[in-house]
């Protein structure tokens, strides 16, 4: 007999858990959001390879696909063919230089990308302006470089930028971290008019982002940080879809790959809820045009990509 119930536990256990991974709800649980948002991550831009790099010296210019399209990062033509092509948020990178300005640049370093040296913030925006933006990019290990001359002072100011996009979102990842730029860059924010101070979210310290934001209280983090959402989706894959999504994760974007959904219980409208209730908001990483298709009718809050240009036309 005692046999028998430990047989029908088991049956029941593993039902129970079959149930809670299979079943994604009901779609009419979950409403379409009417705020979606696409995030162009560097706009338009020269994907590379990302096989064996070690994300703190490996040049990303050296690593490049063959170029499809002619846009450089963080210049005023891939923003604005960013948005052209569909993109509501574009991530930008800025840098301080050496009189007060914020420019638009990825790295901290000259090296990678132009024909100079050193720190950005050792030198003047007027020298700065001179330099090749698409100096250092190359698919074939250096036989060719198809940039080359091409991005000649094509390295903007954060004002001129926000100056030329004034009713357009940004998300600003703040590459060098000092508190000079934290600071430039809320002198930059406050210059602007209340309803363009809205819409920018922030990436970089939590010190700065703590100074920043008691400066200007609406600028806001964007996205959680790997540490907080391997914590949040840790307790939620232990209690096997029970523990939901803790306070601390509400107004975060909360964001995963394709491929990962596989480990979510109850997804999608399960598990979107579960994200809902905590007043947080869950975005795809999306890449591929097969992915764009598939998951373009999923009731997620968002996107995030690194080819707005493959995916922008399925959203």
């Amino acid at each position: 007999m005692t046999k028998k119930i430990i047989i029908i536990l088991a049956l029941l256990f593993i039902s129970f858990i079959f149930f809670q991974y299979f079943y994604g709800g009901n779609p009419k649980t979950v409403q379409p959001n009417s705020n979606f948002e696409i995030v162009a991550h560097r706009g338009v831009h020269q994907n590379y390879h990302k096989k064996n790099m070690n994300w703190h010296s490996t040049c990303t210019a050296k690593r490049i696909y063959e170029p499809t399209h002619d846009y450089l990062e963080n210049t005023i033509e891939s923003i604005q063919a960013a948005f052209d092509l569909g993109a509501t948020i574009i991530e930008i990178d800025i840098n301080s230089t050496s009189d007060n300005h914020i420019v638009l640049f990825h790295d901290w370093m000259l090296d990678c990308r132009t024909e100079a040296q050193g720190k950005i913030s050792d030198f003047s925006l007027e020298y700065l302006k001179t330099l090749d933006v698409g100096y250092g990019y190359t698919f074939d290990e250096g036989k060719t470089f198809p940039f080359r001359g091409k991005g000649v002072g094509k390295m903007p100011t954060l004002i001129k930028v926000m100056q030329k996009f004034p009713d357009k979102k940004f998300f600003i990842d703040h590459k060098d971290g000092s508190q000079k730029t934290a600071e430039l860059l809320v002198e930059v924010i406050k210059s602007l008019p209340k309803d363009q101070q809205n819409r920018f979210y922030y990436w970089g310290r939590e010190k700065t982002f703590k100074y920043i934001n008691a400066e200007i209280p609406n600028v806001k983090r964007l996205f959680c940080n790997r540490g907080q959402m391997k914590k949040w989706f840790k307790r939620y894959l232990l209690t096997f879809g029970f523990g939901g999504f803790p306070d601390e994760s509400q107004g975060y974007v909360i964001g995963m790959p394709p491929k990962y959904l596989k480990i979510l219980w109850g997804w999608p409208y399960r598990f979107l809820n579960k994200v809902h209730k905590a007043d947080a908001k869950f975005y795809l990483m999306i890449d591929k045009a097969e992915d764009a298709k598939k998951y373009a009718s999923f009731p997620v809050d968002g996107i995030m990509t690194d080819y707005i240009e493959v995916v922008g036309k399925y959203y």
